[in-house]
């Protein structure tokens, strides 16, 4: 069950992924490596560090239960995603620093189901690829910019799809063309999630819940991570705490927490999936701004995220924030708009949860510049499931003291980038933006615009910092 108060709505995943509480760190340990953070992050730089040095020491704090930020909430895509899309990636970092990250990215949903498979993890993997569609011609307009990017990079696996051959996929009125790329599969996120946890306590790690981080003490023959009740003494930290590090002062102004929600169906019959298809059941997202992610359960549900994000006042991180009633009217809206045959459908659960946003619109991984013994790993900008993975081995070649690697080498390690302004001009920001996005996934719907993003919007992203 998880700790009482934590969450502010029912999760389904958490609901469908028995739990058995750890106890909290209540003594002193000595480790090899501290990682503070029970989600993807920690739990893949875990699992990479014991590949590579079997016999480390290492030890896990996470301050509520293993998988209780996005790791547990998240949709469970395994994509290829970084940047708000390909073409961006390739016009921002160039060919071959775009090539190198989409492919280090790649190798991780590849790895991703192998490890899966290798120990028995349970949590409904299905690689079924992803369907990027177009509902309006500015989006297409989108989808094709990430073909062209795909050719120019080189990249294989990439195929479009007519406004037909998206319909016959999947059964909406509202398609004019997709993108298909093979390089994706759907998950358990909870599930996955706790199944690593299993794993590398198996091989020795140590797992300990409801132990949040009280103080970071570098200096000395150790750094010293600080908890209620007790406290690690590491000779390396990991932090990867995601959205939550926005509430520490060195990265407050690096990263946003972005509340994204979801809702699902009730179990659909068969005559409704008959009437959707959808039988490779592979995971779709349109091209707006605030896109739509959605996919089938092993259940046979529907879940149906995104529509909108929330940056909250003070860019604050509350459970009362876990759900909210007008983006759920959202999401139902949108929702049979796209499937108008399942207008009868209920929703029988909705909840939300936040995602590290930062200004490039990458995670952001480096080396405290106060101890080169800690580094981070953080905010994956609401694509983590793939890139958590790439990032964990980044993180093992950074504790491990390895220097310039193919993963320490990737454009989103160590790189310069913009701050967002303080508060409140930061939640005041957020807010304009976000309407300026909304305004114009309203015009796409028309039929306005083109497929580039706002350019008052793009003029405020490069003038951050």
């Amino acid at each position: 069950m998880p700790l009482l108060g934590a969450y502010g709505s029912s999760i389904y995943w958490h609901e469908t992924a028995p739990h058995d509480p750890r106890p909290a760190l209540a003594e002193r340990l000595d480790v090899d490596v501290a990682i503070v953070g029970g989600g993807y992050t920690g739990l893949w730089t875990a699992y990479h560090l014991q590949d590579a040095e079997p016999r480390l020491r290492i030890a896990i704090v996470e301050g509520q239960e293993i998988g209780f930020g996005a790791s547990g909430r998240n949709g469970g895509f395994a994509m290829t995603l970084l940047d708000m899309s390909l073409a961006h990636l390739r016009r921002n970092h160039g060919d071959e620093r775009a090539r190198a990250a989409h492919l280090a990215v790649t190798r991780s949903v590849e790895e991703i189901g192998a490890t899966i498979e290798r120990h028995g993890i349970d949590c409904e993997w299905v690689r079924g690829g992803l369907m990027v569609v177009a509902a309006n011609r500015p989006q297409l307009e989108r989808v094709d910019a990430d073909l062209a990017a795909a050719e120019a990079l080189g990249l294989g696996g990439f195929r479009r799809l007519s406004a037909q051959e998206a319909q016959a996929e999947v059964h909406s009125p509202t398609y004019v063309g997709a993108l298909h790329e093979e390089h994706c599969g759907v998950l358990h996120p909870a599930k996955l999630a706790r199944g690593l946890a299993r794993i590398v306590e198996q091989r020795g790690a140590q797992i300990f819940e409801g132990t949040p981080m009280t103080a970071l003490e570098p200096g000395g023959d150790a750094v010293r991570v600080r908890t209620p009740g007790g406290e690690l003494a590491a000779q390396q930290v990991v932090l990867a705490t995601s959205a939550w590090a926005a509430q520490a002062p060195e990265f407050r102004r690096r990263i946003t927490p972005l509340y994204t929600y979801v809702a699902l169906t009730e179990p659909l019959t068969d005559e409704q999936w008959a009437s959707v298809g959808w039988e490779r059941r592979q995971g779709i997202e349109d091209k707006r701004n605030f896109v739509h992610y959605y996919r089938r359960t092993d259940d046979g549900r529907i879940l149906w995220g995104g529509s909108d994000g929330v940056v909250y006042p003070g860019a604050r991180i509350r459970p009362r924030h876990d759900r909210s009633a007008s983006v759920l009217r959202r999401l139902a809206a949108t929702f049979r708009e796209t499937f108008p045959q399942l207008e009868r459908v209920r929703f029988t659960h909705h909840w939300g949860g936040p995602v590290g946003i930062t200004a490039t619109f990458l995670p952001i991984f480096g080396t405290s510049p106060s101890d080169p013994r800690v580094h981070y790993g953080l905010a994956y900008n609401g694509h983590g499931v793939a890139p958590t993975h790439t990032g964990g081995k980044v993180l093992r070649d950074k504790a491990l003291g390895l220097g310039v690697t193919e993963h320490t080498s990737l454009c989103f390690v160590d790189a310069r980038e913009p701050r967002f302004p303080p508060e409140p001009l930061r939640s005041a920001g957020a807010e304009l933006t976000r309407r300026v996005m909304l305004r114009q996934d309203a015009g796409f719907a028309r039929g306005r615009g083109s497929g580039e993003m706002d350019p008052w919007l793009l003029r405020a992203v490069n003038r951050l910092g």
